[in-house]
């Protein structure tokens, strides 16, 4: 964590994790086991507040018109980060937020709604400064305004918190030049920087005494920096490798799919669940793509909640005319906009479908009803005899048991009402050979779920998995239907559920 070794190249990466396991360290890997958002509930209590394990005294501020005070639903994922990020501020240390390109996107995924929420529990006022690529010293240290048609040099936020003990909130601070945002590491090291305008930062009370134009750090001033990982599509600098060691850094990744799930549900109230589900997969393919280089743009949370109030404000506009909104940007590159489509038509997300593309199958007319006639059921006429059926035993041997290796495989399902209308639904795709044939399909419902069945011959395998997952499994039954050398035998097997005719 402290040298952020997801945003490493995989070589050094490698290399990290080599010394690491020479010096008996253990990387955890094992993320299924996630905490309950009930372990991370914040609460507010005689003056001071917990997060997870986590307590801080609630700050006394003078000016509340600067505590931060935004819209924020609870998030495992972002209580977490809360929680560190409260630890190292008890500690002294200025913190430096990260948006995780590796997990789903750069911008986007909630650094400044993290900032102002820790700040807004804390009670703590804010000074913000986002920094550009036009940002210099000058303009870190004064802001110039027009008063009375007079153009005047005030103290820029920076220096309003090093006065007032605020916290520095400085966004975007990989788009400034490094030697601009070098500044920053003489203020944060040694308490010491020299304005534009001749006045120095000192931090020691005692080297005010009897100098002019000397400016004492306030000792509640803190730092939070905000920036994004450097490189493709954002172009920003090395901000973490200039001045990450001097912060105490944090990584903020895209929240995982059910916890997103249950974010938008909270921005959407009225929007349909499974509109938030589509939206949910979609999203989160496309990231995967982005990690991947397929795609540039890594698209992030922002889009989705984005699409999400404007389905709740407009409940009765069409999801493929919102989703327009975050990807005509991208509709002028062919190879791009081919990607899009079909990942979004894989969802169910009906973007560039018309009114007309409706493929139904023909009806075709029944003829009419004719009478052929009937049976009588238990009603022996006189001089027809009743026939007994011989019956014959035989002992059948069974052999086994047989062992039947379960197979895991991971399945994609692809809606096909996205583009046109048919009476197929969705479709997925088997790891099935090419000598496989498929004899039958049965389905199961239970506990408000449906299973899918297919058995194939050649050799006999059962297929099996749950229409709403995510992964399938196969069953070999080779050992009960061995091939017989030198005959050709192909047995045809059919499937029913248990409890079903």
């Amino acid at each position: 964590k402290a040298c952020l070794s997801r945003f490493l190249p995989s070589l050094a990466r490698s290399a990290l994790e080599k010394n690491l396991a020479d010096a008996a360290i253990e990387i955890s890997t094992d993320n299924n086991q996630e905490p309950e958002l009930e372990d991370y509930k914040c609460e507010i209590a005689s003056g001071s507040l917990r997060i997870g394990t986590v307590s801080a005294p609630i700050y006394n501020a003078h000016e509340k018109m600067k505590v931060p005070d935004v819209l924020f639903y609870d998030n495992i994922q972002h209580m977490v980060v809360m929680e560190d990020m409260l630890k190292d501020f008890l500690l002294g240390e200025h913190l430096l937020l990260v948006g995780n390109q590796g997990v789903g996107g750069n911008q986007g995924v909630g650094k400044n709604k993290i900032v102002d929420r820790f700040l807004h529990l804390l009670n703590r006022p804010r000074e913000y400064i986002q920094l550009h690529r036009d940002t210099t010293v000058q303009t870190l240290t004064l802001q110039p305004s027009v008063k009375d048609g007079l153009i005047v040099y005030e103290d820029s936020p920076l220096v309003k918190a090093v006065k007032l003990g605020h916290i520095l909130v400085v966004d975007e601070a990989d788009k400034a030049p490094t030697n601009v945002t070098c500044i920053l590491k003489t203020l944060v090291e040694n308490g010491e920087m020299i304005l534009a305008d001749g006045r120095r930062i000192v931090a020691n009370s005692a080297n005010a005494n009897g100098r002019e134009n000397v400016i004492v750090i306030h000792p509640d001033f803190r730092m939070i920096v905000l920036a994004n990982r450097p490189g493709f599509p954002f172009l920003g600098n090395d901000f973490f490798g200039t001045l990450g060691d001097i912060f105490s850094c944090h990584a903020v990744d895209n929240p995982k799919p059910h916890s997103e799930l249950k974010m938008l549900r909270q921005y959407g109230p009225n929007v349909p669940e499974p509109i938030l589900q589509k939206l949910v997969a979609a999203f989160g393919e496309l990231r995967s793509l982005a990690d991947q280089g397929i795609i540039n743009y890594p698209y992030s949370t922002r889009e989705v909640v984005n699409i999400v109030k404007h389905l709740q404000k407009f409940p009765t506009e069409g999801l493929s005319s919102v989703v327009r909104n975050v990807f005509d940007f991208d509709s002028y590159n062919n190879d791009m906009r081919e990607i899009l489509i079909n990942t979004l038509h894989k969802y169910g997300i009906p973007i560039g479908a018309k009114p007309t593309s409706v493929q139904l199958a023909k009806e075709l007319p029944l003829p009419e009803q004719t009478f052929l006639g009937y049976w009588a059921v238990g009603q022996s006429r006189s001089g027809i005899q009743k026939l007994l059926c011989p019956a014959e035993t035989h002992h059948i041997d069974i052999k086994g048991p047989a062992f039947i290796n379960i197979q895991e495989y991971p399945i994609e399902r692809y809606e096909e009402r996205a583009q046109t209308f048919t009476e197929e639904c969705a479709s997925w795709k088997l790891p099935l050979d090419e000598i496989n044939l498929v004899c039958d399909i049965a389905t199961s419902h239970e506990n408000e779920e449906n299973t899918l069945y297919v058995v194939a011959c050649n050799p006999i395998t059962l297929y099996f998995m749950n229409m709403t997952g995510k992964s399938g499994y196969l069953a070999d039954f080779s050992d009960i239907f061995p091939r017989i050398a030198g005959r050709v035998w192909h047995p045809f097997v059919t499937v029913a559920p248990l409890g079903n005719p």
